[in-house]
């Protein structure tokens, strides 16, 4: 019975975040490499057996994205053993209009925050997800992903002010 009750909401949950994950694919992986769709799928089949193990997640999102995180990083590895050489995460992208060069100056500086601090950045603004959820995903204290994000748009800001005339 149990199964029966699960199943409507991972169909809802799919309708709902599937194109959110796969923007959030192609963010990280860019254009090579496994299709964002293979990744989107692999993610809600470890969800599926995650909830068939037992327990119920506060955040069914967050428990999604902490599972899309996890997806992200053994495609990577796939990836490293394929090419056997290191390769770094496609550059996050910010979808705003290009006529302000205050943008690109910010997309620059996102570009070398921490990998931490622009994955929390992705998850808040992009996804948004709230600090709990964050904090679910990547499995790290509420008060963590608070203070990485401050500092994250703290830098973003600062820089932005530096070099304004």
């Amino acid at each position: 019975m149990q199964a029966i009750e699960k199943q409507p909401d991972l169909e809802r949950l799919f309708r709902e975040a599937a194109d959110d994950l796969t923007r959030y694919f192609t963010r990280r992986h860019g254009d090579g490499g496994e299709a964002p769709q293979d990744l989107v799928q692999e993610t809600f089949l470890e969800m599926a057996r995650g909830l068939e193990r037992g327990g119920k997640p506060r955040s069914l999102r967050a428990y999604l994205f902490g599972i899309a995180r996890h997806v992200s990083l053994a495609a990577w590895k796939r990836r490293d053993r394929e090419r056997a050489h290191r390769v770094e995460l496609a550059p996050a992208t910010i979808e705003t209009p290009a006529a302000d060069p205050r943008v690109e100056t910010a997309r620059e500086v996102i570009e070398t925050l921490p990998p931490l601090q622009r994955e929390i950045m992705d998850l808040r603004f992009t996804q948004q997800l709230s600090y709990a959820e964050i904090a679910e995903a990547l499995g790290i204290p509420v008060g963590t992903v608070r203070s990485r994000l401050h500092h994250a748009v703290a830098t973003v800001r600062d820089r932005l002010a530096a070099d304004d005339p």
